[in-house]
């Protein structure tokens, strides 16, 4: 175009585009474009061409100083075709923003004041400020989910674990993400960054269920489980370790008594896991399974004392599930087995799953090869925890099952790599220290 306006200039000019050659009158040499045309690859042009020339630049400069700083103006301008070239070709980052990037598509950061009143409470929706949440067991690899999803530029993990146990945490909650989202000036939607917490033991208290089910509906939860009878020997260690004192494992069997954290109980995924609310609970296969009656029974068939349980029963428990103890969580979830976490194919099967479930573009780092070396207060696999073995071999069988069989039947659950996730819960019903006699 710039060729074609110094083509119809008045000194004479003859312009061939196709090959790039010019002739002038004898005195161009003379005129103050020269200057300008000759930094032009050679080209002689016209003053009047050089304004344009310098016009044209100006404009090239200015829009790609535009784009840079805003580059989500890409998907609004251009075709998503063009876009993506874009982004392959010259490094230019074009975010997904649900499909409509449009200025007035988006949504605004609503002020504080919106969201809870003076005294805390809250008055508003805050379901966008939080898109997942790491509510894994004690033990179950939380840390390390928390700082792999904050590896990435597209999530942010609060560096803290951020509990909700009470309506003040919720208010807190809302403070500091808030917060967050004014520093990473992101709007209520579309976002470029996804925020999310660590809470390990939610299933534990019907509290942080119920504050999930009032507040979070859309919140994806990423859970983590473990072998009962490794997780049993890594709390215990895990609690001695930051002096905590504990007495003898055999005392450890059934509830958790005097406010201590460690005991068989805690190892019951399965009636933790049903506080979501994803089965019918209606059957008495799956009760039992639940409550742990199947092993009563084998134990009656061995002549070993044990309570009896009747239909009567049965039906006084269904009505605890059923209770307001247990939530309706319409929220999605994605199960992990720990060994998933660190096993040769964890790096390729976790940055899957977590870039599918969570809408992630970037690729995540690989996962080096990971050991910890603490001083251990107790082998899990010396013969005076024989007792406490049984029982969480029993756990984990009765977990297992459930999960398999009922909990992943949702539509809402899925698992990290579901061919590996399942052979590694068949591993639960096996005492895992029969491979070291």
């Amino acid at each position: 175009l710039i060729l074609r306006k110094s083509k119809r200039a008045k000194s004479g000019v003859e312009v061939s585009v196709a090959s790039s050659t010019t002739t002038m009158d004898d005195d161009i040499s003379s005129r103050k474009g020269l200057g300008c045309a000759k930094k032009l690859r050679g080209r002689v042009v016209t003053k009047r061409s050089c304004l344009w020339l310098s016009l044209y630049f100006l404009l090239e400069f200015t829009s790609f100083i535009i784009l840079a700083s805003f580059p989500n103006l890409l998907s609004v301008i251009m075709p998503p075709a063009l876009a993506e070239v874009m982004h392959n070709n010259f490094d230019i980052k074009v975010f997904d923003t649900s499909g409509s990037a449009r200025a007035d598509d988006i949504v605004e950061l609503p002020p504080l004041e919106e969201l809870i009143d003076e005294n805390g409470n809250v008055i508003g929706d805050i379901s966008w400020m939080l898109d997942f949440a790491i509510i894994a067991f004690p033990k179950a690899g939380t840390s390390f989910v928390k700082d792999y999803l904050n590896k990435t530029k597209e999530t942010y993990v609060y560096e803290h674990e951020f509990c909700m146990k009470h309506p003040s945490d919720v208010s807190d909650f809302v403070k500091t993400y808030h917060e967050l989202h004014v520093r990473f000036n992101q709007p209520k939607y579309p976002k470029t960054i996804q925020f999310g917490l660590k809470c390990p033991g939610v299933f534990y208290r019907k509290e942080d269920i119920h504050f999930y089910e009032q507040y979070f509906p859309d919140t994806k939860f990423i859970v983590g489980l473990r072998d009962p009878v490794s997780w049993f020997e890594s709390f215990y260690n895990y609690q001695s370790y930051r002096n905590v004192s504990l007495p003898n494992t055999p005392e450890l069997i059934g509830r958790c008594t005097n406010h201590q954290k460690v005991c068989t109980d805690r190892a019951r995924f399965a009636p933790a896991l049903a506080r979501l609310g994803k089965t019918p609970m209606s059957d008495d296969a799956e009760l039992k399974l639940l409550l742990g009656l199947g092993h009563d029974e084998r134990r009656r068939q061995q002549s070993v004392p044990q309570k009896r349980e009747d239909a009567h029963d049965l039906q006084r428990h269904r009505r605890m599930m059923q209770s307001n103890d247990y939530g309706l969580l319409p929220n999605r979830v994605l199960l992990y087995e720990v060994r998933q976490l660190h096993g040769e194919d964890a790096s390729r099967e976790i940055s899957a799953s977590m870039r599918r479930y969570l809408g992630i573009r970037e690729e995540f780092p690989a996962i080096l090869p990971y050991k910890q070396n603490k001083t251990r207060a107790i082998n899990i696999c010396d013969e005076e925890h024989d007792g406490v073995r049984r029982v969480l071999v029993e756990h984990g069988t009765d977990a297992a099952t459930w999960v398999k069989k009922y909990f992943l039947k949702s539509p809402r659950v899925e698992a990290v790599s579901q061919e590996s996730f399942h052979r590694l819960l068949d591993d639960w019903s096996v005492d895992p220290c029969l491979k070291y006699k």
